[in-house]
């Protein structure tokens, strides 16, 4: 395919999925679900495909053309020489820049995908009326249409309440692509409250050696000779050995340097970037909704505050055209709007009320756009790490695609503790299912403890375990875990009970347990 054709294909079809407006949280049938799921699995598939031809034709390092061979020194060309291979420089870099931003965007535009995809996934259970058969996370994409594999096409859709989805992100992401666009629509603190939520997504692991590069020197012919090796990680422990066997006896390693790999959380650029728009734009939208009604319970006078911020609009838009002292006249026009509403005191100052309540209110607006979005995302981690077992997480992208499926102790650093009033946001203006849970790495770490230790263990992972370690580490009721993860006490209490014979495998008792359940397959 002509290059530029693939280009404009590729923004042709960018352009037809911006129009395409999706309102994912407005879902309420099976069908409306459906065309949804197909819609986006349909864009995914032939966004997939433009990906891979891209990256075959060699979008991913586009500038290689530029580089020349054998170029003539200046004193040897002429005039006209030097315009047209400047010109067809110019233009070779302008195509160069055209395919590595065309198949930036193709791959933000996946990633979006992905992760709408797997909040859809985790969101909905298809159950069908004639064969009872029913269909959640990954099996919806067997699907064919709207029918069940028996033919029958009387789906229903049934809420998953154990799930972990935010479908109110889904209308936030770059699924065209454009999340460079959506950054710059963001207002300064959504911004700076961005660039933190990359920042917990990149959190790394400690580096694992994962090659050696070494130089040694070869005895070749009579001569010492250098040369360059890399060793794989299976072979460190062994490298010296590993050299002398391929090169010699006389082989000398001169240099060793050590390549680790530290993977992130999510370990993907565009995955990063989608997810922490999602939360962030969405949490904006929200925080606009309830900050007036924050703010009367909050400030003495929010009514007074304002009016005091609608002054200051005016004298900033009467100052504009002031170009010699712009700030001189806007303090003039502040004070005549501040004193026209009876907002200055005596001694023509702004009231001291006034004062303390603007102060308030700009602390409170940068805590919420700051802490909301960080505070849901590492709620819903938390959650899908609680309730999910290692093996899905492994097989499965579901909500956060490109999922570490289990963290190390450097990673669940950026598990920092929620703030008791955004919590208490969440749950009273927002209705948000959540908790404040102290010591969350703890908990986490204990999850992944207590994966290692019934590893080959016929026991499930579900919902009721996390609900369970969560009780236990973070000291929850029953009665409040029980409704977080959307599972019985009494399934709950159980899983404690397991939890409690797992953690002591040095009793008698325990050891008997063991011993059964792995005779046991539940």
């Amino acid at each position: 395919m002509n290059e530029s054709i693939l280009i404009g294909r590729a923004e042709n079809f960018l352009r037809q999925v911006k129009k395409h407006k999706i309102k994912a949280h407005t879902i309420q049938d099976c069908k409306e679900f459906l065309e949804l799921y197909a819609y986006l699995r349909g864009n995914l598939d032939s966004l997939q495909e433009m990906r891979d031809t891209m990256v075959m034709k060699g979008y991913k390092a586009p500038y290689r053309s530029l580089i020349k061979y054998g170029r003539p020194s200046t004193s040897e060309m002429k005039t006209d020489d030097m315009y047209d291979i400047s010109h067809h420089t110019h233009y070779f870099r302008m195509n160069a820049s055209a395919k590595k931003n065309i198949l930036d965007r193709v791959k933000s535009s996946i990633a979006s995908h992905r992760i709408a995809l797997g909040h859809l996934e985790d969101y909905a259970i298809l159950e069908c009326h004639s064969c009872e058969q029913k269909y959640k996370g990954h099996e919806i994409a067997l699907l064919t249409g709207d029918k069940c594999k028996c033919g029958a096409n009387d789906l229903k859709l049934v809420v998953n309440r154990k799930g972990v989805y935010r479908l109110e992100i889904i209308q936030f992401l770059p699924l065209s692509g454009d999340y460079m666009v959506k950054m710059s629509e963001l207002n300064p603190q959504s911004r700076e409250a961005f660039r933190s939520m990359v920042r917990i997504l990149k959190q790394e692991k400690r580096g694992a050696v994962k090659t050696l590069s070494l130089v040694i020197k070869v005895l070749e012919d009579g001569r010492w000779v250098r040369k360059r090796v890399n060793v794989p990680t299976q072979d460190q422990a062994n490298y010296e050995r590993e050299i002398r066997d391929k090169y010699g006896s006389n082989a000398r390693i001169e240099f060793i340097q050590f390549h680790r790999k530290k993977p992130s959380i999510i370990n993907a650029k565009h995955m990063q970037n989608a997810l922490s728009l999602g939360y962030v734009k969405h949490t904006e939208n929200q925080i606009q909704k309830i900050l007036s009604r924050i703010l009367e319970k909050v400030l003495l006078d929010a009514q007074k505050v304002e009016s005091y911020l609608e002054a200051l609009k005016i004298a900033v838009h009467k100052s504009i055209g002031d170009v010699e002292d712009t700030e001189k006249m806007k303090k003039k026009f502040l004070k005549e709007e501040l004193k026209s509403r009876y907002l200055l005191d005596a001694n023509g100052d702004l009231d001291t009320d006034i004062q303390q309540d603007i102060m308030l209110r700009e602390e409170l607006e940068k805590s919420l756009f700051l802490e909301l979005p960080r505070t849901l995302i590492l709620w819903d981690l938390l959650h899908y790490y609680l309730s999910t077992s290692y093996d899905r997480r492994s097989k499965h992208s579901g909500p956060f695609p490109l999922l570490r499926p289990s963290l190390d102790s450097n990673q669940i650093k950026a598990f920092q503790d929620f703030k008791h009033d955004i919590v208490q946001i969440l749950q009273e203006y927002l209705q948000e299912k959540i908790e404040y849970v102290p010591g969350m790495g703890n908990v986490l770490s204990l999850k992944f403890t207590v994966e290692k230790k019934m590893k080959g263990l016929h026991l499930q992972i579900g919902p009721a375990l996390g609900a369970a370690i969560l009780s236990n580490e973070a000291g929850l009721s029953l009665e409040k875990v029980s409704k977080l993860f959307s599972v019985s006490e009494e399934k709950v209490r159980e899983e404690k009970a397991n939890l409690k014979a797992l953690q002591k495998p040095a009793t008698p008792k325990a050891q008997r347990f063991l011993k059964i359940v792995k005779k046991i397959d539940i």
